[in-house]
C-alpha cells in the first residue's frame, strides 16, 4: 500500500514537472524565434538598402561614362557653333544602345549655355528654358561635369551632365544623357525584388509628358515593369504609410521597405518601395535552431523518464535486470543521435571548430583533410591546441591572427564586430597559402564558439587576376600610345626631309599636307578605337558588378576576359595597320591599283560607318602601276575626304553614295553631293582654294592630288559634275576621273 502511495506521489510530481518544462521552453522558444526572425528582417531590409544604393552608383557611373565619351566628339562643337542642330544623330545612337547593350531607355538632350533645350534625342520639342532644374541652373554656373536624379518634364531620371567648350575655352552649352530607373528594377526582380519606384506628388504638374503616366493620388510610379497588383495594393491602403518606412513593414506575405530618393541638395524626390515575399527570405538556420531546442526539450523528458523508471524498478528489486537493459537502449539511442550530430557536421563542405574558448570540443572532418600531418581530432589537438596557430600574418586588418586585440583574443574580436567581414590564410599540406572567409558565433544553450572556415582562394585568385588584367591592359594603352606618338614623330621627320629637297613654295604646300593628313590618321584611329575601348569598358564594369553582387561564375569571367583579350588585340591591330599604310618607299614600285584603292577604303571604313555613306566599288580587271604607293593612297584618301565632306553638308542620310569604277584603266569616283558651282569648278585644283569651313580644311586636297598624279606620275585628272540613276532615283554629284592608259 505505502509502495503504490509512494508511486502514485512521485508520478504526480514526474507530471508537473514534465509539463512545466514543456510550457517555459515552449514560450522561450516562441519569444526567441520571434526575435530571431525580426533580427533577420531588419538584416534583410539593410541588404536591399545596400544593394539600391549600389545599384544606383553604379548607373550613374555609367551615365556619366556615355556624358563623357558623347561630349568628345569634334564635330558637336562645330554644330553648337554653327547652330546646324540638325545634323546632331543622338537618337540613332540611343536605338543602338537599345538593341545592343543593357540600356535601353538612354536619351540624349543638348542645352545651351542659357539653358534652352536645342535638342532632344527622343522628342522634337526644343526651345524650352529648363532653367527651373535646380541642378541644371547650378551646372551652367559652375561648367563642372555633375550627376544627379531629378524630376524633369518627362520622368523621375537619372542625369550626367558634361560641359562643352570651343577650341578656345569659351562655354557653348552642355550635353545631358538620362538614364531611367528601368534597369535597376529589373536587378532588383532578378533578385526576387519587386520594386515600386515612386515620384514625390509636388512634381505632379511638371510632369506634362509622364513616360509610364501611371499615378496613385498623384504619386508618379517611374518604372515601366511596375507590378500592377502592387500598385492597386498601395492605392487601396494608403501610399503615405509606404514611403518612409522606418525599419520594415510586414503585411500580406510581404517583407515592405523603402529607400528614399535625394536630390544633390538633399531635397526629397520619392521613394523606391520593395517587396520581397517571406517566403524567398531564408529562414533556414532560425527553423534548425527551433528544431534542436525541440529536441532538447525530448531530451529532457527522456532523461525524467529514465529517473521514473529507474524508481519504479528499484523498488522492486526483480526488475533491476530489467532496468538495466532498457538504459543500456537508451544509451546506444544518444550515442545514435551523437553520431548523427556528428555525420551532419562531417556534411558540410567548410571547416568547422567547436572550442569552449581554451581548447578544441569538436570538429568536422574538413579540419582533418586540410591539415593533413594528424589523422585524429587528440592528435590534432596535441600538435596544434587552437587552429588560430595556423593562421598567417597578411599584414592587413581585415586578416584575423593569433594576438592579443586590446585586451581580447581573436575569436571575442571578431564576435565584438559581428558587422565586419573577416578572413584568414593557412598553408595546406602542399605548402600553398590558401584563404578562408571566417565567421565567429557562440552557442545559444552551452556557450560554446562556433567557427566556420569557408574556402575563398579562387574568389580571391580571381580578383588578383582581374587587377593584373587591368593593370596590364593599362600598361598596353599607355604603350600603344607611345607607338602612336612615334608614328607621329616619324611622319614629322619624314615631311621634314621633303621639305629640304623642295623649294620654298612645295616646301610649305607639302608641309601643311602632310599636318592635315597627320590629323586625319589621328582622327580615323581614335573611330577604329572607339568600338573596342567601349566594349573592355562594359566586360570590366560586368565583371565587377557581378562581382560585388556575389554571381560571378567562373564561365562569365573567362568569356569576359576573353573578349577584353581580343579587343586589346583589335587595338594593337588598328596601330599595325595605320603603322603599315604609312610605311613610305623612297623610290618607285610596282603595287596592284585595286588593292591600293582597297587599302584606303580600308582606312577611311570607321567614317563610312559614323556618316552612314554607303560606298559601291567595282572594276573590270585589277592591273599594276609604277608610282609612290602611299602617296597615291593618299591621294585617293583626298578625294574621298572631299566627297565625305560634301555629302555630310548637303545630304541626309539615306542619299549618301560614293561609286567608284575601274573601267578600261580609267578610275571614276562620283558622289550624290549635288556637285561643284560651275564657278568653282575650274578652281578646285589650285593651291589654297576651298568652299569648306576653314576648320575642315586649306585647299590642299586635290591639288597634292593633282601634283602626284600629273607631275609625278604622268596620269591624267579631270574634274566634271554628273547625274546618274540609281535605285530608280536621279542624283547629281562631282566626278573626279583619273586615265591610267
Amino acid at each position: 500500500m505505502i509502495y503504490k502511495q509512494n508511486l502514485y506521489k512521485f508520478f504526480t510530481l514526474f507530471i508537473i514537472l514534465a509539463l512545466s518544462i514543456i510550457i517555459i521552453t515552449t514560450l522561450y522558444i516562441h519569444n526567441k524565434e520571434k526575435n530571431l526572425l525580426n533580427s533577420k528582417y531588419l538584416n534583410t531590409s539593410n541588404n536591399i538598402h545596400k544593394f539600391i544604393k549600389s545599384l544606383i552608383e553604379d548607373k550613374q557611373n555609367a551615365t556619366l561614362t556615355i556624358a563623357l565619351s558623347l561630349a568628345k566628339d569634334d564635330r558637336l562643337y562645330s554644330y553648337l557653333k554653327n547652330k546646324t542642330y540638325e545634323n546632331l544623330e543622338y537618337s540613332k545612337i540611343s536605338l543602338q544602345m537599345k538593341e545592343y547593350t543593357e540600356f535601353k531607355n538612354v536619351w540624349i538632350q543638348i542645352i545651351d549655355k542659357y539653358g534652352n533645350s536645342i535638342y532632344r534625342s527622343w522628342s522634337k520639342e526644343k526651345n524650352d528654358n529648363l532653367l527651373f532644374r535646380n541642378d541644371l541652373s547650378k551646372m551652367i554656373k559652375k561648367q563642372a561635369i555633375t550627376t544627379s536624379i531629378s524630376v524633369g518634364k518627362y520622368d523621375l531620371s537619372i542625369k550626367a551632365k558634361t560641359p562643352i567648350f570651343d577650341t578656345n575655352g569659351d562655354f557653348l552649352g552642355l550635353l545631358e544623357v538620362i538614364t531611367h530607373f528601368n534597369s535597376i528594377s529589373k536587378k532588383l526582380k532578378e533578385n526576387k525584388i519587386e520594386a515600386l519606384i515612386i515620384a514625390n506628388k509636388k512634381y505632379k504638374t511638371r510632369l506634362q509628358h509622364s513616360l509610364t503616366n501611371t499615378f496613385i493620388d498623384d504619386y508618379y510610379i517611374a518604372n515601366l515593369d511596375a507590378n500592377k497588383t502592387l500598385i492597386t495594393y498601395l492605392k487601396n491602403n494608403n501610399i503615405l504609410r509606404y514611403l518612409n518606412i522606418k525599419n520594415y513593414i510586414l503585411e500580406n506575405d510581404y517583407l515592405i521597405n523603402s529607400y528614399i530618393l535625394k536630390n544633390n541638395e538633399d531635397e526629397n524626390l520619392g521613394s523606391i518601395v520593395t517587396f520581397i515575399k517571406e517566403s524567398d527570405i531564408d529562414t533556414e538556420a532560425i527553423q534548425a535552431y527551433k528544431k534542436q531546442m525541440i529536441m532538447l526539450i525530448i531530451i529532457a523528458l527522456i532523461i525524467l523518464i529514465f529517473i521514473f523508471t529507474f524508481y519504479v524498478y528499484n523498488i522492486d528489486s526483480k526488475n533491476i535486470s530489467r532496468l538495466n537493459v532498457r538504459l543500456k537502449k537508451h544509451i546506444l539511442q544518444l550515442k545514435i543521435q551523437e553520431n548523427k550530430k556528428q555525420s551532419i557536421l562531417d556534411s558540410q563542405s567548410n571547416i568547422i571548430v567547436i572550442t569552449n574558448g581554451e581548447r578544441i570540443i569538436n570538429a568536422n572532418k574538413q579540419l582533418l583533410k586540410f591539415f593533413k600531418d594528424t589523422k585524429t581530432l587528440s592528435e590534432f589537438r596535441r600538435k596544434y591546441t587552437c587552429v588560430c596557430t595556423a593562421f598567417v600574418d597578411m599584414h592587413t586588418k581585415d586578416y584575423i591572427i593569433d594576438k592579443d586585440y586590446n585586451g581580447k583574443n581573436w575569436a571575442q574580436h571578431v564576435l565584438s564586430k559581428p558587422q565586419k567581414s573577416f578572413k584568414v590564410a593557412m598553408y595546406n599540406h602542399k605548402n600553398n597559402i590558401k584563404h578562408f572567409s571566417l565567421k565567429v558565433s557562440k552557442g545559444e544553450v552551452d556557450n560554446f564558439i562556433i567557427v566556420t572556415l569557408t574556402d575563398i582562394t579562387l574568389e580571391i585568385k580571381q580578383k588578383e587576376e582581374l587587377e593584373f588584367l587591368n593593370n596590364n591592359l593599362e600598361l598596353l594603352v599607355n604603350k600603344k600610345t607611345i607607338e602612336l606618338k612615334k608614328l607621329n614623330e616619324t611622319l614629322e621627320l619624314r615631311i621634314n626631309e621633303e621639305i629640304e629637297k623642295s623649294k620654298e613654295k612645295d616646301r610649305l604646300l607639302f608641309q601643311q599636307a602632310k599636318i592635315t593628313a597627320i590629323a586625319d590618321t589621328l582622327k580615323n584611329i581614335a573611330h577604329q578605337w572607339r568600338q573596342p575601348l567601349s566594349t573592355i569598358s562594359t566586360a570590366t564594369s560586368g565583371i565587377q558588378i557581378q562581382k560585388e553582387m556575389g554571381i560571378l561564375s567562373d564561365e562569365d569571367f573567362d568569356i569576359s576576359c576573353k573578349t577584353i583579350l581580343n579587343n586589346t588585340k583589335k587595338l594593337s591591330k588598328t596601330i599595325d595597320n595605320f603603322t603599315n599604310f604609312f610605311i613610305e618607299e623612297k623610290n618607285h614600285t610596282i603595287f596592284s591599283l585595286v588593292k591600293a584603292i582597297q587599302n584606303s577604303l580600308k582606312f577611311l571604313s570607321a567614317t563610312f560607318e559614323e556618316t552612314n555613306i554607303k560606298v559601291d566599288f567595282t572594276y573590270d580587271f585589277d592591273f599594276e602601276i609604277d608610282g609612290y604607293k602611299v602617296e597615291f593612297q593618299q591621294a585617293i584618301i583626298n578625294i574621298l575626304d572631299n566627297a565625305i565632306y560634301a555629302l555630310i553638308e548637303k545630304k541626309e542620310l539615306k542619299d549618301r553614295y560614293i561609286f567608284i569604277e575601274l573601267n578600261n584603266k580609267v578610275l571614276s569616283i562620283k558622289d550624290s553631293a549635288n556637285g561643284i558651282e560651275q564657278e568653282h569648278l575650274s578652281k578646285v585644283l589650285e593651291p589654297y582654294f576651298t568652299t569648306k569651313h576653314q576648320a575642315f580644311g586649306i585647299g590642299l586636297g586635290l591639288y597634292m592630288v593633282q601634283e602626284l598624279l600629273i607631275k609625278h606620275m604622268n596620269f591624267k585628272i579631270d574634274v566634271k559634275n554628273c547625274t546618274f540613276i540609281h535605285n530608280n532615283k536621279e542624283y547629281k554629284g562631282a566626278n573626279i576621273i583619273i586615265d591610267f592608259n
